[in-house]
């Protein structure tokens, strides 16, 4: 275990640091500090020892750093990437083929890069395609709070990422590895029908969510089931994970192993050397069958690991297998150190192997004694594995399932020991006799309906706590402190060993407390998120009052939940800053890339404010692009429509807005509420707010073009010390009179990275410089930060 945590360190520092030597250098010191290791076994003393496994450790750390230093990876041929040009680009279909909502994705490999492409069109591993769209880095949202996609796509063996506009099938010649992904598939795919049940309409929630336990087949689990389940903290069971595939290959290597010993040959041969390749076999084969997914390849390494071990007579320690196993993928393939899965799975499995044992009960006690002491064991077990993965989920998720103690310990064990191979044996019996198989998938999907309704009386008082942890260098602590506390929670401990306990404990809850990233005390916080080519901003007072500014939206996507993704890295960033609800939020103007991240947000908003709107402009909208009204609905929040002028002041901070301006009655601009004039552009009826404190002023102006700048110019638009640049740069907008009445030090544009608009437009950028700002761009900066303390003193920070 020690030399896995040598390489992750390394790895980190390699990631976190950059690359600050060159490969060969870093391979020197780690020959040179193993050189100095062995050197040092040579002599004798507790003093030599420590020195030589001080020194291998070093090197270890050094062998991290060497693979893990940034990269920069090939580009396709002919293929020039985010210049917003079409590419097109062929290669060969890999796998495994992962789904997703309506699109599956893949690696295509071209022989000079590989390519993940996501497509509507089916993607069979072998097939040599032409893949038309545009090739970008998954940079996904630059935010606090918001997972590194790049990471992740790194974790598939991929470099860059598509979405294609068509495929084409240039051939067809499948090599051994791609037949055997083909199977897979198809036997997932028959497998999901015989769980499904007789096909007659959509399966029953006990049999969707069967179908994802078993056979890694999510498609039909409803959100509200995944809701219920997150909430208990059991939302692992649901896709096949690492302890799927131990508990599939731990039962099938002690059948094996029993039928072997019963068989004739048990006398005349070890059962478990002959029942562990078999074992393998199996796991490796339900490993592909269930899609290979990234967590059950690392348990599918430390099952090999603990068979091989079984099969030579030379049984390995869970931490060993582990730690070998861990060893091994950071060397193949480090980028999986920052994959969350990885984390949790090796984190959860140290923590079991550092948890003491315990006091066994004697050997004398009552059936009930023993039944009682194993309960004890697995709740202390669920406890401590649910301190030290809590800061990783808190890191990645921005959540913590407090009673996933319970859910862990009475309904997870169902789920995994009894209902997983029932349908398994069920499906499998199947093939051979529906008659038998049937009724046992029946059983396992009654029993998962039974969980899920047991899971549902239980959310109502188990709510899923939002918390979030802003580093990753603090969750890096949170887990050595608990980990480190796991492996000390032995009852009968001296007192000194109880003190040091305790001054962990006590560090461990203060790193804790200041794991997320408050504003600073008396301070205004303005952040500019990046939530592509949309607009998003939080404002948070003094007074500890959050105002949300848009919420970004993605126009033209393929459903709601991609449509709303914005809204997603809005929570993360609320959630790392401590704020758990949004005392006020304001829709600047009613198109989608600035409201339908509201439908994806779980941050309550208290009230919302639009300008009003003379005439019935807000359609119905669709189920993936909904209008501004189903949106407000849905969340269940008041509708405002502000006053011109100061709309509200709290705790020193001024809000006043400036347009739009009309009344119907006299269709003239004048006071009362924001008002839209019907016959100017959504964009030109966009508010246009102005935010100041202690001096200082920040203007928003939504997507207002030349004419609703004027207005806003008329209507007696002040100066400013930072403006949210209009319509994400466009050209049409940003005249030289809207720069030359606001003239501000930062001009902060919103735009997505290589946005099919070109914006920003260079003349737009040009202007503001020109002007003597300093321009920020979310595409390439980030969020960007703005904060002002009561003195009147302005820090700017950008993301990256």
């Amino acid at each position: 275990m020690g030399a896995a945590i040598g390489l992750a360190v390394g790895v980190a520092a390699a990631g976190a640091l950059g690359d600050h030597a060159s490969g060969p250098i870093w391979l020197a010191v780690a020959a040179a500090a193993a050189g100095a290791a062995v050197v040092a076994t040579r002599r004798r003393g507790r003093r030599a020892a420590v020195a030589a496994a001080a020194l291998a450790w070093l090197a270890l750390v050094a062998v991290g750093w060497w693979r893990g230093q940034p990269r920069e990876p090939a580009v396709p041929a002919d293929v020039t990437v985010g210049d917003r040009v079409e590419d097109r680009i062929e290669g060969v279909v890999g796998g495994p083929v992962v789904p997703g909502a309506g699109i599956v994705g893949a690696p295509v490999d071209t022989g000079d890069a590989v390519v993940f492409v996501w497509s509507a069109e089916p993607l069979v591993p072998g097939q040599r395609v032409a893949a038309t769209g545009l090739v970008h880095a998954a940079r996904g949202y630059l935010d606090p709070g918001s997972p590194d996609r790049s990471r992740m796509l790194a974790a598939r063996g991929a470099d860059w990422e598509m979405t294609a506009r068509s495929v084409d099938v240039l051939a067809d010649d499948p090599g051994a590895i791609d037949l055997a992904w083909r199977g897979a598939a198809a036997l997932q795919h028959r497998c999901s029908r015989a769980i499904a049940g007789d096909g007659s309409g959509e399966p029953d929630a006990g049999r969707a969510a069967l179908a994802g336990i078993a056979i890694g087949d999510r498609g039909d689990v409803p959100p509200a089931l995944d809701a219920r389940w997150r909430a208990l903290g059991i939302y692992h069971v649901l896709s096949v994970s690492g302890l799927h595939l131990a508990v599939v290959a731990g039962l099938a290597f002690m059948l094996l192993r029993r039928l072997i010993a019963g068989s004739p040959l048990g006398g005349r041969v070890r059962p478990a050397r002959w029942a562990a390749p078999i074992a393998l076999a199996i796991a490796i084969a339900y490993t592909a069958v269930t899609g290979a997914q990234l967590a059950t390849l690392r348990a599918l390494a430390v099952v090999a690991l603990v068979f091989a071990g079984a099969a030579l007579d030379r049984p390995l320690r869970l931490a060993d297998a582990l730690g070998a196993a861990a060893a091994g993928i950071l060397l193949w393939r480090p980028g999986d150190l920052y994959d969350p899965s990885f984390q949790l799975s090796f984190v959860a499995a140290m923590t079991l192997a550092r948890l003491p044992r315990g006091a066994r009960p004697a050997d004398d006690a009552g059936r009930l004694a023993r039944i009682a002491a194993h309960a004890v064991r697995g709740a202390r077990a669920s406890l401590w594995v649910t301190i030290t993965t809590a800061p990783i989920t808190a890191y990645h998720f921005h959540q913590v399932a407090p009673f996933g103690v319970i859910g862990n310990l009475i309904l997870a064990p169902v789920v995994e020991l009894v209902a997983l191979p029932l349908a398994l044996a069920g499906v499998a019996i199947g093939e051979l006799s529906r008659t038998i198989g049937d009724p046992l998938v029946d059983l396992a999907a009654l029993l998962v309906g039974w969980i899920d309704r047991a899971a549902g009386a239980l959310a109502h008082v188990a709510p899923v706590g939002t918390i979030a942890v802003g580093s990753a260098a603090t969750m890096a602590a949170l887990v050595a402190l608990a980990l480190w506390l796991a492996g000390r929670a032995a009852p009968g401990r001296s007192a000194r060993a109880a003190a040091a306990a305790a001054a962990l404990w006590l560090a461990m809850c203060a790193l804790w407390l200041t794991a997320r990233s408050p504003a600073p005390a008396g301070a205004l916080r303005v952040t500019f998120l990046d939530v592509g080519q949309g607009d998003a901003a939080i404002v948070e007072l003094p007074d500890g009052a959050t105002w949300l500014v848009d919420a970004g939206g993605v126009p033209g996507a393929r459903d709601l939940a991609a449509a709303s993704a914005p809204g997603r890295a809005v929570d993360g960033a609320l959630a790392v800053y401590g704020r758990t609800r949004v005392d006020l939020a304001i829709v600047s103007h009613p198109h989608p890339d600035h409201y339908l991240g509201f439908a994806g947000m779980v941050t309550p908003i208290d009230e919302l404010w639009t300008a009003a709107e003379p005439e019935a402009r807000d359609t119905a909208g669709t189920a993936a692009q909904p209008s501004l009204t189903a949106v407000a609905a849905h969340l269940g929040v008041r509708v405002v429509h502000p006053p011109l002028g100061v709309a509200r002041s709290e705790a020193g901070v001024e809000l006043d807005v400036y347009a739009p301006r009309y009344d119907a009655a006299t269709a003239t601009a004048t006071g009362g509420d924001a008002t839209a004039d019907p016959v100017r552009t959504v964009n030109d009826n966009s508010l246009v707010l102005a935010i100041r404190y202690a001096g200082r002023t920040i203007v928003f102006a939504g997507d207002v073009e030349a004419e609703g700048e004027a207005d806003a110019i008329a209507a007696g638009l002040p100066r400013a010390d930072v403006v949210k640049v209009p319509h994400h740069g466009s050209p049409t907008s940003s005249t030289e009179a809207f720069v030359d009445a606001t003239h501000p030090a930062l001009a902060v544009i919103s735009c997505g990275a290589a946005n099919r608009f070109g914006f920003p437009a260079p003349a737009v950028v040009a202007r503001w410089l020109a002007a003597g700002a300093d321009v920020a761009r979310t595409d390439r900066d980030g969020a960007v930060t703005v904060t002002i303390d009561d003195a009147g003193g302005l820090e700017v920070a950008r993301f990256r």
